[in-house]
């Protein structure tokens, strides 16, 4: 359990994380995460500095991350109970206070693609079908999510097993650019121990929230984060008058009496972030104009 904050850090500013969960044995993949995410803060961060906007930053930042095998999101993406790949990922244009998301797409690497496309659209949450006829019009060729390391970890979990679970997590990004616009985004694959067809957090406002005031991405128990309506709930408080840091040190008490399990970026409009987590770890990186090099979690 840990908490990472700074006041005002300059913009642009750059949040990212990669899951949040039990430490386990695999430091491996762990590593593999951190490296990863150290490679994506690298190419993205000079975007910004040339004035890249919040929302295309977080867009790249997600899609970058579902490309990589280390993250449970777009092709890394764990297989649920029944065998299958169902995504879902959500953007939230600040600016606009658009929300935007797909749940439980297949058959795709990229759904945070599809909730990029939705932010100019009338709709803001489509489902499996809706999915697959959104990619279908934009000219998205239909691709295998599956790496065979899950396959394996999907059928070794068809027996039981006292192994500790993945260190895969759902991915995120928040971003304040440097117009001091503010944005949202967050990917995942779900969970391989529900029941098929279950829908995450993460294309909610509870997982992923972003207005004038505040931008925040939460990655954990998915139920829990909805239960709590943690994103949005975060940004009331801010809102309402708290700075991040002030409105995160609340929720993370309360979250911790709750016996909670899951973690948050987030930044205010002035740029207090955080990177706050209750499990024993969460991939994260901070980087702003005033700091030599990025923050890790």
């Amino acid at each position: 359990m840990l908490k990472r904050s700074r006041n005002r850090g300059a913009s642009p500013l750059l949040l990212v994380h990669g899951g949040a969960g039990p430490t386990g044995k695999k430091s491996d993949v762990i590593q593999e995460k951190q490296r990863v995410i150290s490679e994506v803060v690298s190419r993205v961060w000079p975007q910004l500095l040339d004035g890249e906007s919040a929302v295309d930053a977080v867009t790249d930042i997600v899609k970058q991350f579902e490309a990589s095998r280390y993250f449970n999101a777009g092709y890394g993406a764990v297989m649920q109970s029944d065998g299958l790949v169902r995504l879902s990922a959500s953007l939230m244009d600040g600016s606009k206070r658009k929300f935007s998301g797909v749940q439980l797409a297949t058959h795709m690497v990229h759904p945070s693609q599809l909730a990029y496309a939705l932010q100019s659209r009338p709709e803001s949450v489509i489902g499996p079908l809706g999915a697959q006829l959104l990619a279908r019009e934009l000219g998205l060729p239909p691709e295998n999510p599956v790496c065979v390391d899950q396959v394996k970890r999907w059928a070794s979990s068809l027996e039981p097993s006292d192994e500790a679970p993945d260190r895969h997590g759902t991915v995120g990004a928040v971003v304040l650019d440097a117009e001091n616009r503010l944005a949202a985004a967050t990917s995942t694959g779900g969970n391989r121990v529900n029941a098929p067809d279950r829908i995450s957090d993460s294309a909610t406002v509870a997982g992923n929230y972003a207005s004038l005031c505040a931008a925040i991405s939460c990655t954990g128990i998915g139920e829990q984060i909805v239960d709590d309506g943690l994103a949005v709930r975060l940004e009331t408080r801010v809102c309402d008058g708290r700075s991040m840091i002030e409105a995160s040190d609340k929720m993370y008490d309360e979250a911790l009496a709750r016996s909670r399990n899951y973690g948050w970026i987030g930044t205010d409009r002035h740029g207090n972030w955080v990177m706050y987590w209750t499990t024993e770890m969460m991939t994260c990186a901070a980087m702003s104009r005033d700091l030599d090099e990025p923050v890790v979690g």
